[in-house]
């Protein structure tokens, strides 16, 4: 190897150890310059009223529904009243999909290239639809298709196809798309959504990002993993992971599933997933809980910091007692740091 070519790698791998070495000092100086706690009351500000996603596997369309209305809201792009359709978004999401569920990056996505509409024009319908009797609507919508077609129609409650067909092709078989399609298109155009969303691979970011956007007064959100026990969750009891605590459940209270706890074991296997909305964070506040350990000894639990968010269960179950500042917040809920830091994800949607 000649001595120019040598000098040239050395010369590489230095830039990169020191581009690497601010990277990794920049998010030092990052984190430690985040206050202990953010404004909550200026996030809930911009925040829609809770809703309910039923008993539908729904949950990150709500809340990329919610963080899109908010952020429409703080850029002055609409009022408090907006609601969007979460039906919309999770057609759009089911289009191509043969089993339930769908990720933020998907719909974020979706939601750049399609648009969307207002909830008055396509309302959510919370029941699944397992086949075409299911539903008095399956049949007519979705009777006519096969195979992953079929599928996708069942899961996403219209034909599939339907979202990219002719405007002659649709108008023919399902006038009342073609308008909705139609408002979701002047939806996308109105905010410009393919240029104001960025274009990104993925929209998941680091936790102290998601800290200092939420210091900014803008909502994240959060995925992460169901540890039942945790919760309160009905699942609590059924799973035989101890017995359930109701009171913590109706105050919107989540732990921390501690390695060694029934909890950690039994939802590592069977724990589903779920996706909320974080609204603000505290290091300062505690959270003690009780936790069943494998060995059936119990241990009492104290996580420091936590994370305020806004659930998609309604306001008559999970966080219906729930107050922050004095103020009563029903369907929202405070989750230990430790439980999203180390088990969560966080995403953003960098809206222009």
């Amino acid at each position: 190897m000649s001595r120019a070519k040598k000098i040239y790698l050395s010369s590489n791998s230095s830039m990169k150890f020191l581009l690497l070495t601010l990277l990794f000092l920049s998010q030092l100086s990052y984190a430690g310059k985040l206050p202990p706690r953010n404004d909550v009351d200026q996030v809930l500000s911009i925040m829609t009223p809770v809703k309910s996603q039923k008993n539908r596997g729904t949950c990150t369309i709500f809340s990329t529904t919610a963080l899109l209305e908010a952020l429409l809201i703080k850029n002055g792009q609409a009022n408090k009243e907006i609601d969007l359709s979460e039906e919309w978004l999770e057609y759009l999401a089911m289009t191509r999909q043969t089993d339930e569920g769908s990720t933020v990056n998907r719909n974020i996505k979706k939601l750049r290239f399609f648009g969307t509409v207002k909830e008055t024009t396509w309302p959510y319908l919370g029941v699944k639809w397992p086949d075409l009797d299911a539903h008095p609507l399956a049949r007519p919508r979705c009777g006519h298709l096969i195979g992953d077609n079929l599928l996708a129609c069942l899961w996403g409650h219209r034909d599939p196809t339907l979202l990219r067909g002719s405007d002659q092709e649709v108008l023919s078989k399902d006038e009342e798309f073609y308008h909705m399609r139609e408002e979701a298109r002047a939806f996308m155009e109105t905010h410009d959504l393919r240029k104001n969303i960025t274009k990104l691979k993925s929209y998941e970011i680091e936790k102290d990002r998601a800290k200092k956007i939420l210091s900014e007064g803008t909502p994240v959100i959060a995925g992460l993993k169901l540890y039942y026990g945790s919760w309160n969750h009905s699942k609590t009891e059924k799973f035989d992971i101890q017995p359930r605590k109701k009171s913590l459940w109706y105050k919107g209270i989540v732990g921390f599933p501690l390695e060694g706890s029934r909890d950690r074991k039994v939802c590592d296997e069977r724990g589903g997933g779920h996706s909320i909305v974080l609204v603000g964070y505290d290091d300062n506040i505690e959270v003690k809980t009780r936790l069943l350990m494998e060995n059936g000894k119990w241990k009492e639990v104290t996580q420091k910091g936590v994370y305020y968010f806004k659930n998609s269960w309604g306001v008559k179950g999970f966080g219906r007692d729930f107050e922050l500042n004095g103020q009563k917040l029903p369907g929202y809920g405070m989750i230990t740091q430790k439980y999203l830091d180390e088990l969560g994800r966080f995403y953003h949607l960098p809206l222009k």
